[in-house]
């Protein structure tokens, strides 16, 4: 769905149940929480459904990495926010091999480190997030993976001109737009909309749908 078309709606709530607009600004911020909000629903939820995969795609991402000898991976994009995986992969008798890589906490590293049972090696490693995006890998050593994450929804930004001093011409090649697919678009609207206290379920989000006209849109776009 294009954002003309969500602020065009979040509006048209807003205005029916608290008899005012918001501004573009406003509107980015409280879809951005609206955004947000779903992920925080969805990612919980991730490994339990082939629906909610598909719906968190847009924001899976995979990094290859070598470390140096120190084991230290630090994953570059700044959008980072959830891990999925790391693993290694290494060669066995011209073959590649693959190996998960088990994070631990602080207090089980050592107990980890020094087990004899499930010997801790070069292609059994474990690994201990010690900062956003940086994980080190235990034993010390150089590693040829990759890791598996997901990326934080980009903010949508509203692009627009401004005519005669008052009047917005909506800019979709300045805008930027929601990464959600269409079908995930009316929970994160109905989450934008309960951040200003309107409760709405997805039922009426698909009636305005279907029902929106020219008409509605009158004097929604403000400054």
């Amino acid at each position: 769905m294009d954002l003309q078309d969500i602020f065009n709606e979040l509006n048209f709530y807003i205005g029916k149940y608290t008899g005012s607009y918001f501004t573009v600004s406003e509107l980015e911020n409280i879809l951005d929480i609206g955004s947000l909000a779903t992920y925080s629903d969805f990612k919980p939820k991730y490994a339990t459904s082939q629906l909610i995969k598909d719906a968190m795609s847009p924001f899976r991402a995979t990094y290859n990495f070598t470390t140096q000898v120190s084991g230290y991976v630090i994953v570059p994009d700044t959008s980072y926010l959830d891990l999925l995986d790391i693993q290694i992969y290494f060669q066995i008798s011209n073959r590649t091999v693959y190996a998960p890589v088990k994070l631990v906490n602080e207090d089980e590293r050592a107990t980890r480190l020094n087990s004899q049972t499930d010997p801790v090696t070069i292609t059994n490693p474990i690994g201990e997030q010690t900062a956003p995006r940086t994980f080190r890998l235990y034993p010390t050593g150089a590693y040829n993976g990759n890791v598996t994450y997901l990326t934080r929804p980009v903010k949508p930004v509203f692009g627009y001109t401004v005519i005669s001093g008052r009047v917005i011409v909506y800019n979709p090649s300045t805008s930027t737009q929601l990464q959600w697919r269409d079908s995930e678009v009316p929970t994160v609207i109905i989450k934008a909309l309960e951040a200003t206290g309107i409760n709405l379920r997805s039922e009426d989000i698909a009636a305005w749908s279907q029902a929106k006209s020219q008409g509605n849109y009158v004097n929604m776009n403000r400054l």
